[in-house]
């Protein structure tokens, strides 16, 4: 099991770099950065931490999307991540948020042959041969890199629906669920990829099972609440999370929520998520709770939980500890 620490490019590069550096010495054993599109660009953040953060945590984008990126120079930044940064570099390929995209002039269309179509075009290009493939969505005649990989690059496909699950088992070395699951979804989500994995005569054992998690530890608890409460509002933007909230049975206007976002509504949108969603759906409270929360979601199959630290310096100073004794206890 390894720790992995998210960042969603929502602050400046110089902040996340030394977040990056504190996240790793406390035992961090990931580096994960989010593709939101309108903010901070990942792969570029990625190669920003391979020169700055030393040690061997790995370096990941994701969710880098089909729809908005070209298999050809996507296969040349993370071949040349590696270069940077051996054996660091890894991938999550997702179809990234509906509304997002939209905005980008993008649709949504067969979002499983999408994804299926990227990840086996960028595993073709890295073997340095010409690639010739006539697909859905992509097309290449005789593409090939100079640069080519040292290793495999791993590739995660970023998956919430069934769908998208049982794929990430079929094709991925591993699977990463969104944040803002409920331990209950993430067993379910697990079992559905891990499953696939078999029927597709793979050895389920070898599929890493990764998880973003909102995460907020402050002395008294409560403002860590109301920290994962808004990022949580935010990622809830997302209509495929529907089924995890009606499952959770806890009471959230998921459309009111997604209308408050797509205006920018950021406070309006928490107003409605409440505390028992955000004690359902992240990681909120004491040090102490947090480390029993965190536990509970590697109860669930988590072997690679992506913990977004969020809140003040103290509160991340907090955060990290909570990292430190996890990493300690778990080695």
């Amino acid at each position: 099991m390894r720790i992995g620490v998210n960042f969603d490019g929502f602050v400046p590069t110089g902040e996340a770099i030394a977040l990056a550096k504190e996240s790793v010495a406390a035992g961090a054993g990931s580096l994960w950065v989010a593709e939101h599109l309108g903010y901070r660009e990942a792969i570029a953040t990625c190669m920003a931490f391979a020169f700055a953060v030393p040690g061997e945590a790995a370096l990941v984008p994701t969710a880098v999307s089909p729809y908005v990126c070209h298999a050809v120079p996507t296969a040349m930044a993370l071949a040349t991540l590696d270069e940077v940064a051996p054996g660091r570099a890894a991938i999550a390929v997702g179809t990234g948020n509906p509304m997002f995209l939209k905005e980008a002039g993008q649709a949504m269309v067969k979002p499983v042959a999408a994804v299926r179509e990227f990840v086996a075009a960028l595993r073709a290009l890295w073997t340095g041969e010409p690639v010739h493939t006539e697909g859905e969505f992509v097309r290449l005649a005789g593409a090939r890199l100079a640069v080519v990989p040292k290793r495999p690059i791993p590739v995660y496909v970023a998956a919430i629906g069934p769908d998208m699950l049982k794929l990430a088992g079929r094709v991925g070395d591993g699977v990463v669920l969104s944040a803002g699951l409920s331990t209950g979804s993430v067993r379910q989500s697990i079992t559905l990829s891990l499953e696939a994995a078999t029927a597709a005569g793979r050895d389920p054992e070898k599929i890493r099972r990764a998880g973003y998690i909102f995460f907020a530890a402050s002395p008294d608890g409560g403002a860590a609440r109301d920290i994962v409460r808004e990022r949580l509002a935010f990622v809830m933007r997302n209509a495929f999370l529907a089924e995890n909230i009606r499952a959770s049975g806890i009471p959230v206007d998921h459309e009111a929520v997604i209308a408050a976002i797509a205006k920018r509504d950021i406070a309006g949108a928490s107003a409605l998520v409440s505390d028992e969603a955000v004690d359902a759906f992240g990681i909120a409270g004491t040090p102490e709770h947090c480390m029993q929360r965190l536990a509970d979601f590697v109860a669930a199959g988590l072997d690679e939980p992506v913990l977004g630290l969020l809140g003040t310096p103290e509160d991340c100073a907090l955060g990290l500890d909570v990292i430190r004794r996890f990493a300690a206890a778990t080695r």
